[in-house]
């Protein structure tokens, strides 16, 4: 089973154990070396992620993981939120993210424009952004890539 095979294999499963942990599942990867990598699994809540929370999350999909066929050899697992400065994945982490300043690329016409501001609202079909030329709205369909900053 390839690297990536197994990762989505992986999303299929814990995707479910997630959510029924009152979280979602933002991504998972797999790092390091055959017999020994690790298993990172990104998880979040629309009001933030507490280390509780993750914890009590390892403790149900670690039985999943040793009991499907994804990872032939030791592994080690971590489960943690995405952290600031990672790429925004999921629609539903833009609410635990509101007045944080981010960066977005994102697409008009054939143009790829990045910007930065304030995260202020969340739309039904996109985002506000409060900039200092004043206030930007973006479709989710036009955004590229968002991450949150530090503000400093």
């Amino acid at each position: 089973m390839t690297k990536a095979e197994k990762t989505n294999k992986l999303r299929e499963l814990l995707g479910p154990v997630v959510e029924n942990n009152g979280a979602f599942l933002v991504d998972v990867n797999l790092r390091g070396e055959r017999s020994s990598q690790l298993v990172e699994v990104f998880c979040d809540t629309e009001a933030g992620i507490t280390i509780d929370k993750c914890a009590q999350i390892s403790r149900m999909i670690m039985p999943i993981i040793e009991s499907s066929d994804v990872m032939e050899w030791s592994y080690r697992l971590e489960v943690s939120s995405p952290g600031v400065g990672s790429a925004i994945k999921d629609r539903r982490q833009y609410k635990s993210n509101l007045g944080r300043l981010v960066e977005v690329k994102y697409t008009k016409g054939a143009d790829l424009i990045e910007i930065e501001g304030d995260l202020r609202e969340l739309r039904e079909s996109g985002i506000v952004l409060d900039t200092a030329t004043g206030s930007v709205e973006l479709d989710f369909d036009s955004i590229i890539e968002a991450r949150v900053k530090i503000r400093w």
